[in-house]
C-alpha cells in the first residue's frame, strides 16, 4: 500500500515540476496514465483476506434513488439528515460524531428516496486515510451526491472534497467524454478525430494506450478531448454522478453574502439547524435526480395517483417498468 502511495507522490511531484506546453504534452499524458493505473490499485486492493471492502458501511439499497451526504466532519450532515428525514443520527458538536453510514428515507412527490449520512471525509481519503476509502466507495453507488459545506469556509473544503472524489473515479456534474474506443486483435492503433484536437495527437494517444499494453484499437475522438478524458474511457470504471453543493449554517452570514452564494452554480444555501430553505433543496434534488413518475391504472378504475412507479429518466422502457414491479411480469407480458 505505502509503496503505491510513494509512487503516486513521486509522479505527482514530477507532474508539478513539468511545464505545460506542446513539447511536454506527450510526457504529461504518459504520467497521467501511470497515475491512473496506480490509483486503480488503491481503489481495488489486490489479494483477498481481511474484512470486505466496506464492513458495516454499505447499506442495502432501498427506494427509488439514493443520495449520499459527503462533507468534512462537523458541517452539519447529521443535523440535515435528521431534520429532513426525521431519522435520529447522533448529533454532537465534536468532530467525527458519525462513525458508520446512517440511512434515512424521505418520501417526496411519490418517490421513496434513501438518504445516506456518510462519515466525514478528511483530506487524503482517496489515499486510504481515515475511513475515506469506504466512504467514497459507498458514494460511488449513489444517484446524487450532496456535498455539504460550512458556509464560513466553503471554497477550500469544496476543492479538497472534489479532489478526493475525482481521485476515486467519481466525475461530478459531467458527462462521459465523447470518445469511441474499441480494442481489436490486430491492425495497430487507428485514430480518427471528427474535430480539431488541441491536446491529443496520434503520438500521445499511442503512448497512453501503450502504457495500458493496448497496441491494437480504434479510437474516435468526437470532441476536443484531453489526456484525462482518454484515460477515463480506457479505465472504464468512472462513475458520472450529479452533485449539489449544500451550503449550511447560513444563519451565520449577512444577506449580502447570501446573494453572492445564490449565484454559484449547483449550489443551495440552507440552515439545517433552523430548517431554512429545505423546500428549495428538495426541489433541486428532484431536478438533479431526473426521475420519472408513472401512474398505473387498474382496469375499469381511476388511476392511482398516490403511489407512482418511479424510474430513472434514462431507463423508461416498458421492460424497465415491468422489472421494477416484478421480474416475473416481463415473462407473461405480451
Amino acid at each position: 500500500m505505502s509503496s503505491t502511495l510513494a509512487k503516486i507522490a513521486e509522479i505527482e511531484a514530477e507532474m508539478a515540476r513539468t511545464q505545460k506546453n506542446k513539447a511536454t504534452a506527450h510526457h504529461l499524458g504518459l504520467l497521467k496514465a501511470r497515475l491512473a493505473k496506480l490509483r486503480r490499485e488503491l481503489i481495488t486492493p489486490k489479494g483477498g483476506g481481511g474484512g470486505g471492502p466496506g464492513e458495516g458501511f454499505d447499506v442495502a439499497k432501498t427506494g427509488d434513488a439514493r443520495i449520499g451526504f459527503v462533507g468534512f466532519p462537523s458541517v452539519g450532515k447529521s443535523t440535515l439528515l435528521s431534520n429532513l428525514a426525521g431519522v435520529y443520527s447522533e448529533v454532537a458538536a465534536y468532530e467525527f460524531t458519525t462513525l458508520t453510514t446512517v440511512p434515512g428515507v424521505i418520501r417526496y412527490k411519490g418517490a421513496k428516496i434513501q438518504l445516506l449520512d456518510l462519515p466525514g471525509i478528511i483530506e487524503g481519503a482517496k489515499d486510504g486515510k481515515g475511513r475515506g476509502r469506504q466512504v467514497i466507495a459507498v458514494a460511488r453507488t449513489c444517484n446524487l451526491i450532496l456535498i455539504v459545506l460550512d458556509v464560513l469556509k466553503p471554497l477550500g473544503h469544496k476543492k479538497i472534497i472534489e479532489n478526493e472524489l475525482e481521485g476515486f473515479g467519481l466525475r461530478l456534474n459531467s458527462k462521459p467524454p465523447n470518445i469511441g474506443f474499441k480494442k481489436k486483435d490486430k491492425g495497430g492503433i487507428n485514430l480518427t478525430a471528427t474535430c480539431p484536437q488541441s491536446e491529443l495527437d496520434a503520438e500521445t494517444v499511442k503512448s497512453i494506450l501503450a502504457e495500458y499494453k493496448i497496441h491494437n484499437a480504434d479510437v474516435t475522438l468526437r470532441s476536443d478531448a484531453t489526456a484525462d478524458d482518454l484515460i477515463d474511457v480506457v479505465e472504464g470504471n468512472r462513475v458520472y454522478i450529479p452533485c449539489i453543493y449544500v451550503l449550511n449554517k447560513i444563519d451565520q452570514i449577512s444577506i449580502e453574502e447570501l446573494d453572492i452564494i445564490y449565484k454559484v452554480p449547483h449550489c443551495v444555501p440552507i440552515s439545517a439547524h433552523h430548517r431554512w430553505n429545505f423546500d428549495d433543496l428538495l426541489e433541486k434534488i428532484w431536478d438533479y435526480l431526473k426521475l420519472v413518475r408513472i401512474y398505473t391504472k387498474p382496469k375499469g378504475q381511476l388511476p392511482d395517483y398516490t403511489s407512482p412507479v418511479v424510474l430513472p429518466y434514462s431507463r423508461t422502457t416498458v421492460e424497465d417498468f415491468c422489472m421494477k414491479i416484478h421480474k416475473n411480469l416481463i415473462k407473461e407480458f405480451k
